[in-house]
């Protein structure tokens, strides 16, 4: 039966009030400022914050550390623009297609973890995004080799349909992610990550979960490589390129491993610092590497990790084990 106290008394939590008003502000924000470059910043923190997720699921709550998430990024983008550019797809169609892929290419990737662990499965990753840029190089004809493709069909020419777009794919991503992980299924995959021997004694079927773990990683970074593609009307070889894969870890990294939403703070915080470094190209790369080993060394557990401990509103992952055991 439904009780309004006690409804009331959830909705009026730190966290929830904590939760709206930043949901709120982003909403909101075109109204505050119209501002196209500003707007752009956000818009890329957006797509960030769902790799940077993605990888997160992956390495922060199933412990499978891959240094190749640029490939479901990379795979998804060019299907996308192949299926806009010679099907003639609307993007609306070729993204959700592109990520689907992402699933595919991501079983592909899990293949070698069944064999490989630790550190030499995260060596072995980096092979994958490689073989694709060879792979690219030999059919020019639809991959535009070189040059890659261009002229993919803009996702709008309003910048602040563009930026509903965007905070919309973040919000479902994250939340989709977030219960995933808070679930029982996000709880197997936690007990691969901590010991995947004794998660495997206890009779969890690890193959399949970490199948299922790469799929969902695949899933939402090509939803990301092909957001983009659009973002930019163009993709080409250096989407494969390591930078990707580690601004992905950078960024959840920077936010707080194994939190998902952490991945949000850590893509809002870098995409404007590197924007606030873009005169100083010189040492942009230089600030940002200062600023990442001043959290790591002092806040290991990440900005969102040390907020929600300093201030008691816990919003991570924890929050949802809580709630899960209690219904159990």
């Amino acid at each position: 039966m439904f009780n309004l106290n006690s409804f009331l008394a959830e909705m009026s939590s730190p966290k929830r009030i904590l939760l709206f008003a930043l949901v709120t502000i982003l909403l909101v924000f075109p109204a505050i400022t119209t501002d196209y470059y500003v707007l752009t910043i956000f818009i890329y923190a957006n797509v960030y914050a769902v790799f940077a997720a993605s990888w997160d699921m992956l390495a922060g709550v199933t412990g499978q550390f891959s240094f190749g998430q640029a490939l479901f990024f990379g795979v998804a983008a060019y299907v996308s623009g192949n299926l806009n550019l010679y099907q003639g797809l609307e993007p609306w169609m070729a993204i959700p297609l592109g990520g689907a892929f992402g699933v595919i290419v991501g079983f592909v990737v899990a293949l070698p973890s069944l064999r490989l662990k630790g550190p030499y499965f995260a060596i072995t990753s980096l092979i994958f995004p490689s073989i694709l840029s060879g792979i690219i190089f030999m059919y020019p004809e639809l991959t535009g080799g070189e040059e890659g493709l261009y002229g993919l069909t803009q996702l709008s020419n309003n910048i602040t349909v563009t930026y509903y777009l965007s905070l919309f794919l973040m919000l479902i991503s994250i939340l989709v992610l977030f219960k995933i992980a808070s679930s029982r299924i996000g709880m197997i995959f936690r007990s691969i990550r901590d010991d995947e021997e004794v998660a495997e004694a206890s009779g969890i079927n690890t193959v399949k979960y970490k199948f299922l773990s790469f799929g969902l990683s695949g899933l939402f970074a090509g939803i990301a490589g092909a957001f983009q593609a659009h973002l930019l009307m163009f993709v080409g070889p250096f989407i494969f390129n390591p930078f990707y894969s580690f601004q992905a870890m950078l960024y959840a990294g920077l936010g707080g491993m194994g939190t998902i939403v952490g991945s949000v703070v850590g893509a809002y915080l870098m995409s404007t610092l590197n924007e606030m470094l873009r005169d100083l190209v010189e040492f942009r790369v230089l600030m940002t590497a200062i600023v990442m080993l001043l959290v790591f060394r002092y806040l290991p557990g990440g900005l969102f990790r040390w907020i929600s401990n300093r201030f008691k509103i816990h919003i991570g992952i924890w929050s949802g084990i809580k709630k899960f055991k209690r219904r159990k």
